[in-house]
């Protein structure tokens, strides 16, 4: 939110804002602070964004980076004074998808049973990637040493009884070096880890198999589409096929992820959806483990400080006004991805094909799946997925099966949770309509969706009415049916008519500048 900080300290009483990494930026502001005699004086200070005594915007160059040994380096004992060393640093049962994971694994069963704790921990700051619809602060990425990481673990597992740590990387072992140095280290300590984010390609099948031999269970990928034209678009740096190789590794090993999609970029059209298509359906064929329930499918959402909100101020889908801006921030904040009302549509279709192609996606990958294992082995892994884990009785529930509780990680307002049925059996669809269950449907029958899928439409249609009420539902129709007549009778067009990054198409000029934004924004609007 920082990125658009002209609308904070206009808008909501803010006096500054950081504009970067906040170590070094704190320290030099309060030191700024004790002996400041007014706003101007704080144009030492980098790393800023304030209103001078003109009121007048001024952001400040960027700070300094903080050295790669010193970037999230914890005094934890201060949380041990506060009393808040069990948020931090909990049993295994308040994040239940990561104990999920381990089901399978015996030694991790009894460390769970031992009472062993969960960390969360980074080996790195940064990326080496630049997508268009991501934002951040910091510029390049920083591996922290090995050393370093290790005396960290270590103190964990002394200190806390930890045995199981999430690593929250972005680019976790990118720099191939560094990352054959982490395993053999790491295997030499009795701990059970998951990889927050990887690249599809720096990954390879022998590196893999070193991670789980090390007591890895989980990798997750940044892997957004199955297009090779939206991952252009979004700026990947990334080949399809490498999503492929990642997905076949993945099962060769018997390591789990978790598919996460990106839909609705700029420059989206059924046949790059087919593509995604294709892409989930090779996902689910490759191991019966694949939960044909378990993407993670996202429409694109304009954050600040990215291609992606520029390309939608500079096409006027967000506002191009302060006050613009800041209806748009207003609309979006406090919401999933998924919801289907906190994303701008960018692409040339109507919204109503953006619903569509979400619910395409996962009911041709359910059928893939049924195609492929058979519709026993389907109700089998429903029964046991982490969106349906509810469907068990609370008095069924052993330590191990807690584990497998909805975390609220990823973004899905479906959740069902509350979802009544008897005796083990999947609901009937009168008890799910009962419920206002209409979107589980699909996932408990998805034969019937899939003989049914031309009429697809109307499926989607009625669950947004649903959601969104029937203004909302009619809005969608009436917006669909004027684009039709409109295809019609005229020749499409497009702002974004070339596949080639988002942020090229700014710099190309291909989209129009705004001529009334403030030239000091504009270090904030590019990123980093």
């Amino acid at each position: 939110l920082g990125a658009s900080a002209e609308i904070l300290l206009k808008k909501t009483g803010v006096d500054f804002v950081c504009t970067g990494e906040g170590e070094l930026t704190i320290v030099d502001f309060v030191s700024c602070w004790v002996d400041a005699q007014s706003r101007n004086d704080f144009k030492q200070v980098k790393g800023l964004a304030y209103l001078d005594n003109d009121q007048s915007l001024v952001v400040t160059p960027f700070p300094e980076a903080v050295k790669p040994d010193q970037v999230y380096d914890i005094d934890w004992s201060i949380l041990d004074k506060l009393g808040e060393t069990e948020f931090f640093i909990p049993t295994l049962e308040v994040n239940p998808t990561f104990g999920n994971r381990l089901k399978k694994n015996p030694r991790a069963l009894e460390h769970i049973h031992l009472g062993k704790r969960y960390a969360t921990l980074a080996g790195s700051k940064g990326c080496v990637a630049r997508c268009t619809f991501c934002h951040r602060w910091d510029k390049g990425i920083r591996y922290i040493p090995v050393t370093a990481m290790m005396e960290r673990i270590d103190s964990l597992i002394q200190n806390y009884n930890v045995g199981f740590i999430s690593f929250a990387d972005e680019n976790f072992g990118t720099d191939r070096k560094w990352l054959a140095h982490f395993i053999q280290e790491i295997k030499k300590r009795d701990i059970h880890w998951q990889v927050g984010g990887m690249r599809v390609n720096t990954i390879t099948p022998e590196a893999i198999k070193k991670m789980k031999d090390a007591g890895c269970v989980y990798i997750q990928f940044g892997m957004e589409s199955g297009s090779q034209k939206m991952l252009d678009i979004m700026e990947k740096v990334t080949k399809v096929e490498q999503n492929y190789n990642t997905i076949k590794w993945l099962a060769e090993n018997n390591l789990s992820t978790i598919v996460q999609l990106i839909i609705g970029m700029p420059g989206e059209t059924p046949e790059t959806i087919r593509e995604t298509i294709d892409f989930a359906s090779y996902v689910v064929e490759q191991s019966p483990d694949n939960d044909p329930n378990g993407f993670s499918i996202n429409f694109a959402q304009a954050l600040p400080g990215t291609p992606l909100y520029e390309a939608g101020r500079r096409t006027g889908k967000i506002g191009q006004s302060i006050d613009g801006e800041e209806n748009y921030l207003i609309d979006v904040s406090d919401q999933d991805a998924r919801d289907g009302e906190s994303y701008i549509n960018l692409t040339d279709y109507p919204k109503l094909y953006l619903e569509k192609w979400h619910f395409d996606i996962a009911n041709t990958a359910r059928y893939k799946y049924v195609q492929k294992w058979g519709l026993d082995r389907y109700h089998d892994i429903i029964m046991r997925s982490e969106r349906f884990s509810g469907l068990k009785e609370k008095d069924s529930f052993d330590l191990v099966e807690q584990l497998s509780a909805d975390s609220g990680y990823f973004a899905d307002p479906a959740r069902q949770s509350e979802i009544g049925f008897n005796s083990g059996a999947k609901p009937s669809p009168w008890s799910l309509l009962k419920q206002g269950r209409i979107g589980a449907m699909g996932s408990f029958y998805p034969i019937f969706f899939w003989k049914t899928r031309g009429l697809n439409f109307i499926y989607v249609l009625l669950n947004s009415a649903r959601k969104g009420g029937l203004k909302y539902g009619v809005e969608l129709l009436k917006e669909c049916l004027i684009w039709k007549i409109n295809s019609l009778l005229n020749q499409p067009t497009s702002y974004f008519s070339e596949y080639i990054s988002l942020r090229k198409f700014i710099r190309k000029k291909l989209l129009p500048d705004i001529p009334d934004d403030d030239p000091s924004m504009s270090p904030l609007r590019n990123g980093r």
